[in-house]
């Protein structure tokens, strides 16, 4: 029997342990349940096309559905991102099954993605599961920046209104930003086990 190809393997199995990551399903599914549940509260204490301020005029619930995407794109496109946040999730799962054991930081920002993708694809899934919903994501924080007084009038201040989000839309956004500031360092194919 050849040792070396015995230990290559039990060692490549170490340092890339699949899907077989406990502190990713945890963490994957905290954020899952914050989302469904925040966006649960929401719309029942709030109510649909309703607000309620949290603090003053800058930060309150305003409950709408969105049928598109994040930040309201793509209204007329449900059934398209619904698919495409079905092939995101197994993409994502790919990535997670190529990322050796010791980045944390790539195994943070795909589990910030995925979480931000199911917690939106369970509301597009609503009308063929066993839940309540019609297929929009359900979309309630709304963020209000107040134009600063040195704004020139000339140009229209961007950030109004700000688009209404959930916790799902957040970690997708954060996740998106680490992944374009080079922090999570992804890896696509799995480098031979040293030892």
């Amino acid at each position: 029997m050849d040792n070396s190809k015995t230990s290559e393997t039990s060692g490549g199995r170490a340092a890339y342990p699949g899907l077989r990551r406990p502190l990713l399903a945890l963490f994957v599914v905290a954020l899952l349940a914050a989302d469904l549940l925040t966006k649960s509260w929401a719309f029942s204490a709030v109510g649909d096309a309703h607000s309620r301020p949290l603090l003053g005029t800058w930060l309150s619930v305003y409950c709408i559905t969105n049928p598109g995407g994040i930040w309201g794109l793509g209204q007329a496109l449900t059934l398209p991102l619904t698919l495409v946040r079905l092939l995101a999730v197994g993409v994502l799962l790919f990535f997670v099954t190529r990322q050796p054991r010791g980045n944390r930081t790539g195994i943070f920002v795909l589990g910030l993605l995925l979480a931000g993708a199911l917690g939106n694809l369970y509301d597009n899934l609503a009308p063929v599961m066993p839940w309540p919903g019609d297929g929009t994501v359900r979309d309630f924080v709304m963020v209000y920046f107040t134009e600063p007084g040195w704004w020139p009038d000339a140009v229209a201040w961007p950030f109004d209104p700000w688009p209404i989000f959930n916790l799902a839309d957040s970690c997708i956004f954060a996740g998106f930003v680490l992944l374009l500031l080079g922090a999570a360092h992804l890896q696509v194919k799995r480098t031979a086990a040293t030892g």
